[in-house]
């Protein structure tokens, strides 16, 4: 299973090997990192993912830092989350952030855009692909953003969608075929899920 959240021990458990990396994970900072500072769409600033914000500071940090956007304020990737991460996830150094979403068993893969492959290299792919193996069992979903779309991975295959947009839902799951079940993935409009809504007629999954 991929990283959860971070949780920080009761104070009477302070001594146990989990209070002691959940330290160690609080002490890490960004540092010179600021890819979710480019990745990322910040509304606040008007600011379009795939380009730097125009508030990072050529040595690093955030020229703002303090009244930077809530949206900024209350982010934070899985590299700063997790103790058992080492500095080869950090983001600016493999080329992608790692979040969970929202449902809380879908980890993103958000990938610079100027390093498009930085999540093929074997040693992270390797480890994106492990991950992935929640996704036959039903128990969660490994997605990577890249610049020309969506890739679903699953431990037999990458699929290729074009990025979804707002209101757009992805299906996912494993469907009968000649070679066995097989992972599929499909993007629906959200116009077709509002025809649906008028017209009655039910989706097939």
């Amino acid at each position: 299973m991929f990283p959860h959240a971070t949780r920080k021990a009761p104070a009477s458990d302070s001594a146990s090997p989990h209070a002691a990396a959940s330290r160690r994970a609080d002490l890490k900072v960004c540092g010179e990192c600021h890819l979710c500072c480019k990745v990322y769409d910040i509304p606040d600033f008007e600011k379009k993912a795939g380009r730097v914000c125009q508030h990072v500071r050529t040595e690093g940090g955030c020229g703002v830092w303090g009244l930077h956007p809530q949206i900024c304020q209350d982010f934070k990737c899985l590299w700063l989350k997790h103790a058992d991460m080492n500095a080869l996830w950090r983001p600016d150094v493999c080329g992608f952030v790692l979040r969970v979403e929202p449902n809380g068993t879908t980890l993103a893969v958000d990938v610079d855009p100027d390093r498009p492959d930085a999540w093929r290299q074997a040693h992270y792919y390797e480890q994106i692909k492990l991950w992935s193996e929640v996704m036959p069992k039903n128990e969660g979903l490994v997605l990577v953003y890249a610049p020309e779309g969506l890739y679903v991975v699953t431990p037999m295959e990458d699929l290729f969608l074009k990025t979804p947009r707002r209101g757009d839902v992805l299906e996912t799951g494993m469907e009968p075929s000649l070679f066995g079940l097989r992972p599929f993935a499909r993007v629906v409009p959200a116009r077709e899920r509002r025809r649906e809504r008028f017209d009655g007629v039910p989706r097939r999954a």
